[in-house]
């Protein structure tokens, strides 16, 4: 190529392109935010009423006030006060847990005597057809109800029995449990 071919370069051209480019950006930024304003409030409403089910699933109650001086640890995100008749009859901890699939939510109902009143999963990423086996089956799940103080998996006297295949998913539910059990006995009398 010769240097009389070269391209001569057309600084109004390349600027109204960046003028035009910008303009987009500014419109696409804008709707999106007006998008976020109007669908953050209904997003937040469906959460707090998906928190308020599993709360209701896993220890029945009249309300569940947050408890005042509770401290959030890296596992225990939220400790709540199960109250029903003006009377405390349990505890309601939100718990996330490493499982083979990454973290899940787990929220854990936890009696006045010191024991599970009921496991529910709000969120995972387990494989499907093998750690969902233990996090999608409430039956499985149901396999805490009743129990207390530290449980293990398949080992001892206080063992959960780990779904074949998927230990680490079982391992990971039994480790949120434990830390709710914790939590709970912190404040129970």
């Amino acid at each position: 190529m010769s240097e009389s071919a070269k391209i001569q370069m057309d600084y109004k051209y390349i600027a109204r392109l960046a003028g035009t480019l910008f303009a987009i950006s500014a419109v696409t930024a804008l709707l999106l935010g007006l998008v976020n304003y109007v669908t953050a409030p209904v997003i937040e409403q469906i959460q707090a009423e998906k928190k308020a089910a599993a709360m209701a699933a896993v220890l029945p109650a009249d309300e569940y006030p947050a408890v005042a001086d509770f401290v959030p640890t890296d596992s225990v995100a939220g400790l709540y006060e199960a109250v029903s008749g003006g009377e405390t009859v349990g505890y309601v901890a939100e718990v996330t847990s490493s499982g083979f699939g990454g973290a899940m939510s787990i929220t854990v109902g936890v009696n006045a005597d010191g024991t599970v009143s009921g496991v529910s999963v709000t969120d995972n990423s387990e494989t499907q057809g093998v750690g969902s086996k233990v996090v999608g089956d409430q039956a499985v799940l149901d396999g805490f109800i009743g129990m207390s103080g530290v449980i293990t998996v398949n080992e001892g006297d206080n063992a959960f029995d780990a779904v074949t295949g998927a230990t680490v998913s079982s391992k990971a539910v039994t480790a949120g449990v434990n830390a709710a059990l914790e939590a709970a006995g912190a404040y129970l009398q």
